[in-house]
């Protein structure tokens, strides 16, 4: 099947599963809510919602649904445990969950500094809202997802991963602590983590994604990629190519997948370069290769000092 044909087929499948998976979660989700939350706020809304979720102790998740309203489940746990309403001394914490027109806020601001395991709380958000909401969370001791959503979305925490599904929409995501999941979004997006890996699959957008601690795993992407790694390689399929594509680490190999019928500048530096060069101009040692191919085109700039580059095509 040519790269077209994929690309089209992922696309066509690209709205019953995320309906499927959309349903799942909302199921798991609410199992979840009726059993172990500690304080629920419900808020009727219309039109574009605009939501602001930020805690120093847990994690947060926003899934989209079909809903005129913004669900807020605050959890509260103690040593890992589930809290139950009532239970906690939640006086060392300003808590706020309010609505101002169609912007809703969920904020946790913890009044004393560091950590007593013996008294502290873990406080997370779980929030329902409609598709049409963006979103800014934050958190310095949790993980962050976002779910079936239409708008810009914010995400930053110290402490955890980052999980984007479902998202149409530009993203900022911010991570010192944790990986970086991204799948089935239209829409830039910036990904930055300094402890753990990142992973884009089936994103229709420019994508700017760093790490200083893993890895970096691309698949069905179609726009420009500017991928660094100073910690691992990176693997990168891209079904449409636009203007450039450059791939960066100290760390390890590089591997890339682009159509065969595609023009490219070619700008390929290691310890080893394979290639199989078609319609080429230019130059083409073991270790590096300069030069146009199929008359030029999109730039394809993959250097690494820790080890090989291969070109492959689709």
């Amino acid at each position: 099947m040519s790269s077209t044909g994929k690309y089209l087929k992922k696309i066509i499948m690209f709205g019953a599963v995320l309906a499927g998976f959309t349903l799942s979660v909302l199921q798991v989700g609410m199992a979840q809510s009726g059993d172990d939350a500690y304080r629920v706020e419900e808020f009727r809304v219309s039109g574009e919602v605009s939501l602001e979720v930020q805690t120093s102790g847990g994690s947060i998740s926003v899934v989209g649904s079909n809903e005129d309203e913004v669900v807020v489940e605050m959890f509260v746990r103690r040593k890992g445990d589930y809290v139950e309403a009532g239970e906690a001394d939640l006086s060392d914490y300003d808590i706020e969950i309010f609505q101002d027109g169609n912007t809703v806020k969920a904020l946790v601001d913890r009044k004393s500094k560091g950590w007593n395991w013996n008294n502290g709380y873990s406080i997370s958000f779980v929030v329902y809202a409609p598709e049409e909401t963006r979103s800014r969370l934050k958190t310095s001791g949790g993980s962050l997802t976002v779910r079936n959503l239409n708008g810009s979305q914010e995400l930053k925490t110290s402490g955890g991963s980052i999980t984007a599904e479902g998202i149409r929409g530009e993203m900022v995501l911010k991570t010192s602590g944790g990986s970086i999941n991204i799948s089935e979004v239209q829409g830039n997006v910036e990904a930055n983590t300094s402890g753990g890996t990142i992973r884009a699959e089936t994103l229709v957008g420019n994508l700017d994604a760093k790490t200083s601690g893993g890895s970096i795993r691309l698949s069905g992407i179609e726009g420009n990629v500017d991928a660094r790694t100073s910690g691992g390689s990176i693997n990168a399929e891209i079904l449409a190519p636009a203007d450039y594509i450059e791939l960066k680490t100290s760390g390890g190999s590089i591997t890339i997948k682009v159509p065969e019928e595609n023009g490219y500048n070619l700008d390929l530096d290691g310890n080893r370069v394979y290639v199989n060069l078609n319609n080429f101009s230019g130059q083409a040692e073991k270790d590096e290769v300069s030069g146009t191919m199929n008359g030029g085109g999109t730039l394809i700039e993959a250097k690494t000092s820790g080890g090989s580059v291969r070109l492959e095509y689709l």
